[in-house]
């Protein structure tokens, strides 16, 4: 005697509510709102790090360009300027 597979069984709508995702707490325009003013506040060094290595995705040689900088300090600018605005956005949900 073979088993049979389960049957599938709808679930009921207050268990899907349940376990669905919730709205994002913080709007996309608030978000881009803050990573401005956050990019606003970094010293120029970082905050053109930052933007030629992520923002143009050019790297640290992108940055050290920029710069005129060897990539390895244009690299540290970057890393530094990178933790600068996670520490702005830290109170921000990341899963949001």
């Amino acid at each position: 005697m073979t088993e049979r597979p389960p049957r599938c069984r709808p679930l009921p709508p207050s268990v899907v509510d349940a376990v669905a995702d919730p709205a994002p707490a913080t709007s996309r325009a608030e978000l881009v709102h803050r990573l401005e003013l956050a990019l606003a506040a970094l010293p120029a060094a970082e905050r053109t790090a930052v933007i030629a290595a992520h923002g143009y995705a050019e790297g640290a040689v992108g940055a050290a360009v920029e710069l005129d900088l060897d990539s390895s300090d244009a690299d540290a600018l970057t890393r530094n300027g990178l933790q600068l605005l996670r520490a702005a956005l830290a109170d921000l949900d990341a899963d949001d």
